[in-house]
């Protein structure tokens, strides 16, 4: 069931900052938002928003999802967003080997193993190197949802890629939950290269303007202002 509204209100000002962001994307500046907030309140609406405004540009959009089940699988939410779209363009990296620990279609049999310090950091290289490849022809904007489920290297390469980013127009667009998101991710989004967009209730006026109805106000205040209670 997609429970998600049919269109988004109450978010004037959160669109505005992402397209602010996409634009200086098309200007040739990379960047990364952090759309963080309770379950519900809209966070994965808002990545979709930028999703599509970003192909409606004719960026290149790829997007992944961490999953609580996964959070044992290294580099999880990464191999969602990206494998596919690699496989599928039949893309040979030239450091292959050093990206197949995040993308499984770059794996090979006998493949030299090293350090896991060394793999880790030959992985953060090779994927900053990808990322300058996939953007190119046009920019990308790569969406990751439920960061707060996700594995500790995944976190890690997302703090390597923060701190030294791809030299190409790449938009980290991230979403999680503040009160279940692992400390690790707290400390790599504290830096003001991130653009943080904390989402808050709707209020009462947008709820009654999402509802359509005229006794939104009972609604509203059993559901808190919480979008998808609403």
């Amino acid at each position: 069931m997609d429970a998600s509204p049919s269109r988004t209100v109450g978010r004037e000002p959160e669109l505005e900052r992402l397209e602010t962001a996409l634009a200086a994307l098309d200007a040739g500046t990379p960047g990364c938002v952090a759309v963080e907030g309770e379950p519900g309140i809209g966070k994965t609406r808002l990545l979709r928003e930028l999703r599509d405004n970003a192909e409606a540009r004719g960026d290149l959009v790829l997007a992944g999802s961490a999953a609580e089940f996964e959070r044992s699988v290294p580099f999880s939410v990464w191999a969602d967003a990206l494998d596919a779209y690699v496989a599928a363009q039949g893309l040979e990296p030239a450091d292959a080997d050093d990206l197949a620990e995040i993308l499984p279609s770059l794996r090979r049999a006998g493949a030299t193993a090293s350090s896991v310090a060394d793999e880790r950091y030959r992985a953060h290289r090779a994927m900053r190197g990808l990322l300058a490849v996939l953007a190119a022809d046009r920019p990308l904007v790569l969406a990751l949802d439920d960061l707060h489920w996700s594995d500790p290297a995944s976190i890690d390469l997302i703090a390597a890629l923060l701190r030294r980013g791809p030299e190409a127009p790449v938009l980290l667009a991230l979403a999680f939950r503040p009160g279940q998101a692992p400390e690790r991710l707290a400390g790599a989004l504290a830096t003001p290269a991130v653009q943080r967009l904390a989402l808050g209730p709707l209020s009462e006026r947008a709820a009654a303007e999402l509802l359509g109805d005229a006794d939104a106000g009972t609604i509203y205040r059993r559901a808190g202002g919480n979008p998808f209670y609403l």
